[in-house]
């Protein structure tokens, strides 16, 4: 196989990746919006307090594979940006021409703190209703133990955010 051939399929192949992992953000983005706020109320109106209870992770996992699905798709457009365009001698490609001006990734950087600040009021609800879940069958001097748990989650999913801000919303 030449270089060229060589390059187009890399070029093709992480295309098609970038655009199944934006396929994958947009179904964790339905699963987000209408199953936790259904599942949530789901186990509130049944008194499933440990179902409730649960619902701060379910939150925490779908976050984390939001996040993961959206540096890998800026991972595979740096890649093309960094290994296989500057190659492509002549002429203006996608990733050089999406950098090529803050304002081109002003959508990208919206949808993604959007996203984020859903989760976050939803990781929020959650924790409060699995707290008042949590107080309702536990010891009175025990269920601060969840709520401090609940606490540590959230603080973890801000670190977790700020520290993957700039790789998920740029290729620079």
């Amino acid at each position: 196989m030449s270089e060229e051939e060589f390059l187009k399929q890399q070029y093709l192949t992480l295309r098609e990746e970038i655009r199944a992992g934006k396929a994958r953000t947009f179904i964790i983005l339905v699963l987000a919006t209408l199953l936790v706020p259904v599942a949530g109320f789901a186990a509130s109106q049944f008194k499933g307090e440990f179902a409730t209870a649960s619902m701060p992770f379910i939150i925490l996992v779908l976050m984390l594979a939001f996040i993961t699905e959206q540096n890998g798709v800026i991972r595979a457009g740096r890649y093309l940006k960094e290994h296989v365009e500057p190659k492509i001698d002549g002429l203006v490609t996608w990733e050089k021409w999406l950098e090529s001006s803050h304002k081109l990734r002003t959508v990208d950087r919206s949808f993604f703190l959007s996203f984020l600040l859903v989760f976050l009021l939803f990781y929020a609800i959650g924790a409060g209703e699995a707290v008042t879940a949590i107080a309702a069958v536990w010891p009175k001097d025990q269920f601060w133990y969840a709520a401090a748990g609940y606490g540590i989650g959230g603080l973890w999913l801000v670190v977790v955010l700020l520290r993957h801000w700039h790789s998920c919303t740029t290729t620079e």
